[in-house]
């Protein structure tokens, strides 16, 4: 008999837009780098804004739009995406605006639960920024490098306040320099290594406490419709690497499966069989999917005698969306699963 692990699922607000925009549907998402980076982070962000002792300002931060300069620390941040979100509580800043988790009931992210204060909009995810929030709030940086088309809205939003965009891109940046570039640009760079140190320690301390993992197999899959049956194989996309990161290795019907341009491979849901592996993740984007599929015939066929564990779209989305403070929760979710497996 194979295992099933459901996590919990929580009511969806605009899922199609927020699954588009954060790179999960059929994109690119943010790829890992190789080794010791491909670990997570976490840290313990305390004011309402940039408080702490700041030095080397101005200066200029590096990004695709050609750089931001910042006369001084930042006060009053805003975060347009969850990536920026958490590298800002990361770095112990809390932004002034932010968005909203389109996956939760409330609106929240379950790892930054006792990081957010009051201080803290939370508006709807849109594929276009709240322009007139934004600029009623006077801030002083607006946190913009998870956008995967910062050439879009960069020009109107550098109006309201110096911007920093992605690196090089949302779908090339690792969590490890996006989370260095804004500690930059929050004058805190101290704070934010030191929360990337936590974040890869506890993969490595996740990889220790399992070492039946290595040589393990793993398939991880998102059900966008029962036509379109996402896997995530390209060894650049940053799930498949941080599995790889715990020993994991994909299973070789998926390595050799076919990709788009954005690098995934797709099953239809009479070829269920590929996705059998020692560890099995999959995401739905509606619980009638997670009925039709998820309790086919074919996915018991694919999961018997391997452990499956079924992810709610926050899971998935911060798998291939990595940031700072999210990893350390993606484990804690995972870790049964993994220990089962390892055993």
């Amino acid at each position: 008999m194979h295992s099933t692990t459901r996590t919990p699922r929580r009511a969806p607000r605009a899922l199609a837009v927020a699954a588009a925009a954060l790179g999960l549907l059929l994109g690119a998402a943010a790829c890992g780098s190789d080794g010791h980076d491909d670990a997570g982070g976490a840290g313990t962000p305390a004011a309402s804004s940039s408080t702490g002792t700041s030095t080397g300002f101005p200066l200029t931060v590096k990004d695709s739009q050609g750089g931001t300069t910042l006369k001084a620390a930042p006060k009053k941040v805003v975060a347009l995406t969850a990536v920026d979100l958490d590298a800002a509580l990361a770095a112990s800043v809390v932004p002034v605006l932010a968005p909203s988790n389109p996956f939760s009931a409330d609106g929240s992210y379950p790892w930054l639960k006792g990081k957010l204060t009051a201080a803290t909009q939370l508006v709807p995810l849109t594929t276009t920024p709240p322009f007139e929030k934004i600029a009623a709030l006077s801030p002083d940086l607006i946190l913009d490098t998870g956008d995967y088309a910062p050439q879009d809205t960069y020009g109107k939003l550098s109006e309201i306040a110096p911007t920093l965009a992605p690196l090089a891109s949302a779908a090339a940046d690792t969590w490890q320099d996006r989370q260095r570039q804004i500690g930059r640009a929050l004058g805190r760079s101290e704070q934010s290594d030191a929360a990337i140190t936590s974040a890869q320690n506890a993969v490595t301390t996740e990889k220790a406490e399992h070492p039946g993992l290595a040589g393990r197999t793993f398939s991880v899959t998102y059900a966008a419709d029962a036509a379109q049956i996402v896997t995530l194989s390209s060894p650049q996309d940053f799930a498949v690497r941080f599995l790889q990161s715990l020993g994991l290795k994909q299973a070789p019907a998926l390595t050799a499966l076919a990709k788009n341009s954005n690098g995934v491979g797709m099953v239809s849901k009479e070829k269920l069989d590929l996705l059998s592996a020692d560890l099995m993740l999959a995401a739905y984007q509606t619980p009638a999917l997670e009925k039709e599929i998820g309790r086919s015939p074919l996915m018991a066929s694919a999961a018997k005698g391997h452990t499956l564990q079924e992810v709610d779209l926050t899971t998935i989305t911060l798998l291939r969306n990595p940031s700072t403070l999210g990893l350390p929760w993606v484990l804690d979710q995972l870790d049964p699963s993994l220990a089962k497996t390892a055993s």
